[in-house]
């Protein structure tokens, strides 16, 4: 039953459209779909079939109209169209929709009575290559047999965008021409856009001018959407980019209309003109940012809000700058006479292309092509405005130039009598700075001389402990890293001692840390009952803690410390320290004897400091070390060397040869180090057990 009801409004349709039939000739080139050859259905939901469209075929419309101009529709709509081959041949004729950037279009041929196959999809918002023959217009071959009636049904959706085409039927050959000449016609036209665009930023970079600057962001944005609109930027710049596509107009559309904003509000100095009108462009431009904002949010929704928006705001910017453009003409600006000739085409021209895009004015050239040919001529006299609005503030700062330049020469000598009093006063500063200069330096390299008398010198320590190496680099003429030596007997055992102490600060305050520091090493040494570096440790920050007590207040400085000692006899190696561990080297390997986390001297930790106490082998050899090796940047990386490039370097650089292997570690830091400035003092020292 349903079926035969179906046919029955399928049979009652085709005698309607029959009259209205498109009569095609062999030699017809170009045919429009227009009046009641053109029927259209709005679905009542936004996304329809074909299937519940057929039920509604009796409600078709005729367009009436040379072009389909729906506004801002966000549903499907259908149309339909009848044609009669009059000729004894097949024919291919070409639909073609003029607007390129409709979203999404199904072409559906009607076969027997009731059926409806599907010919051809394309669209925006479809792969580029569905299109025909890479033609960035709408284009779909239909096939018509000699003598026949074809009924064509076809879906059409444009997400909220401006619903406007022209629909004909062309000869494949027809539309190769046509296309050819379209294309110089817009070559010659951008060629004009971007050349103007390139002018302006020449401009704003040779003559630093912000007008120029904005003017060359209005014109590429323009050009942009222009070129979207045109079906250029998919064809070209974001082919199968289908959120970009689909977004392309009102973002460039808003983010034109705020730099021709800015541009006319500086161009025409409205601030100084109409000050009263401030908050009002404030408005404006805070309304275009938020709708461009808006345009970039997924959504049929938020793109058709965004494109009305962009729209309704363009008609007011255009009706508003109209009362600050009398204003500024009536102070007898130069620069507004030629922003009113170029306002007055462009007005024109936009006014014509919104008002199409809501429906009120029908197609036509000027309306379809207006927007671009007024765009291009507004733009050449704009650039000639700014060149004239350049002239005109260089000549007035060439006469400000001028009278500065009398104003300089009444100055000059004055300044000439200053400025010769104030150097004979540097060059005294300088050389009294110089002589203290030189006064400092000698006295820090006379603290040196006494630093490293107190150091244990190399032939010292290698008469106690032959195998004993060190690698001494203070980051200034003194430091306060220093090592410690000493051979001490506990009851009949000899005992070797070794130290290594990175003191509080670097430079001459570090410095004068560890002449204390190695003297309260000396004196706890003296009072040592057992070999203990622990104990040692104690009886030194006590000594300091005391030491640094002035005027009941007690200073915070101290020092982190790496202390062993070990019998060669016994083969027992002791070690404590206080911040600092020691590491104890083999070929493949790097055991850690950690320290007590707290310094010696007063400390917030009220940690005992930790005795270890391991029998080591004749292979093995132990490391002490400051942290300013660790901490030290690499030039090459830009990054610290730290716990992990030590061990690394290290175990990669290990010599049988204890003095090659501490040699070889120190190439390797300074390698590190590169170019880069030292941070810390740094001190090494590593001993074969052996």
């Amino acid at each position: 039953m349903l079926k035969n009801y179906l046919l029955v409004l399928l049979l009652s349709a085709v005698h309607c459209f029959s009259n209205s039939q498109v009569l095609i000739n062999q030699h017809d080139d170009f045919l429009k779909l227009e009046g009641d050859q053109l029927h259209y259905f709005i679905a009542p939901s936004g996304h329809s079939t074909l299937q519940a469209v057929k039920s509604h075929l009796k409600e078709f419309k005729p367009v009436n109209s040379r072009m389909v101009n729906l506004g801002f529709e966000t549903k499907d709509v259908w149309f339909y169209f009848e044609t009669k081959n009059l000729s004894d041949s097949r024919l291919i004729r070409m639909l073609k929709l003029s607007n390129p950037i409709i979203d999404e279009v199904d072409v559906y041929k009607r076969i027997g009575k009731s059926t409806f196959i599907p010919v051809a999809k394309g669209g925006d918002q479809r792969p580029f290559a569905w299109r025909y023959n890479g033609n960035r217009e709408l284009i779909f071959p239909l096939r018509l047999d000699p003598h026949s009636t074809n009924g064509f049904l076809f879906r059409v959706n444009n997400g909220g965008e401006q619903f406007y085409f022209q629909s004909s039927l062309e000869k494949g050959s027809y539309i190769q021409v046509k296309h050819g000449n379209k294309q110089v016609f817009y070559g010659l036209l951008f060629g004009v856009m971007i050349f103007i665009i390139i002018l302006n930023l020449a401009i704003g970079i040779l003559f630093r001018q912000r007008t120029a600057y904005l003017y060359t962001f209005y014109g590429a944005s323009f050009t942009l959407l222009q070129l979207s609109l045109l079906g250029f930027g998919t064809t070209w710049l974001w082919t199968d980019q289908y959120f970009i596509s689909n977004r392309a107009n009102p973002v460039f559309a808003s983010l034109g209309v705020l730099f021709f904003l800015n541009f006319t509000y500086r161009f025409l100095e409205l601030k100084k003109n109409t000050p009263r009108i401030t908050r009002f462009v404030r408005f404006i431009q805070i309304s275009l940012l938020v709708n461009l904002c808006i345009s970039l949010i997924p959504g049929t929704t938020f793109m058709n809000i965004s494109a009305i928006t962009v729209n309704a705001l363009t008609l007011i910017l255009n009706l508003f700058i109209i009362y600050p453009l009398i204003v500024t003409l009536r102070t007898g600006s130069k620069t507004a006479k030629s922003y009113l000739l170029a306002f007055s085409i462009l007005q024109i021209s936009v006014f014509a292309f919104v008002l199409r895009n809501f429906g009120v004015i029908p197609n036509s050239f000027l309306a379809d092509n207006g927007l671009q040919i007024g765009f291009a001529v507004e733009m050449i006299i704009l650039t000639f405005g700014i060149l004239q609005r350049f002239k005109l503030m260089n000549e007035a700062s060439i006469s400000a130039l001028a009278e500065a330049n009398d104003l300089k020469e009444n100055l000059n000598i004055q300044l000439e009598a200053e400025v010769e009093l104030r150097t004979k006063e540097v060059i005294e500063q300088r050389n009294e700075l110089e002589q203290k200069n030189e006064e400092i330096t000698s006295s820090i390299l006379y603290a040196k001389r006494i630093q490293n008398a107190l150091l244990p010198s190399g032939s010292y320590y290698s008469s106690l402990i032959p195998n004993l190496h060190v690698f001494y680099y203070p980051k200034d003429i003194v430091a306060g890293d220093f090592y410690w030596v000493k051979r001490i007997r506990i009851g009949d055992d000899i005992w070797k001692f070794v130290a290594v102490a990175d003191c509080t600060g670097h430079g001459v305050p570090g410095a004068m840390m560890s002449v204390l520091c190695m003297n309260a090493l000396n004196e706890s040494a003296r009072l040592l009952e057992d070999a203990d570096p622990a104990d040692l440790l104690t009886r030194v920050s006590s000594y300091l803690r005391n030491y640094l007590l002035t005027d009941g207040m007690e200073l915070s400085d101290g020092m982190d410390i790496s202390v062993a000692c070990y019998n060669s006899e016994k083969q027992i190696l002791r070690f404590c320290g206080a911040n600092n561990p020691l590491w104890i080297v083999k070929p493949d390997e790097i055991q850690v004897l950690s320290p007590t986390k707290r310094p010696v001297g007063k400390s917030e930790s009220s940690l005992a400091f930790e005795l270890h106490e391991i029998t080591y082998t004749k292979d093995q050899r132990i490391l002490l070390f400051s942290d300013g090796c660790i901490d030290q940047f690499g030039q090459k990386t830009g990054k610290k060397l730290k716990t992990p490039g030590l061990k690394k370097l290290v175990l990669e650089q290990y010599d049988p040869n204890p003095e090659n292997h501490l040699q070889k570690i120190e190439q390797g830091l300074l390698r590190w180090m590169g170019s880069e400035e030292q941070l810390d003092d740094i001190c090494m020292m590593l001993i074969d057990l052996d």
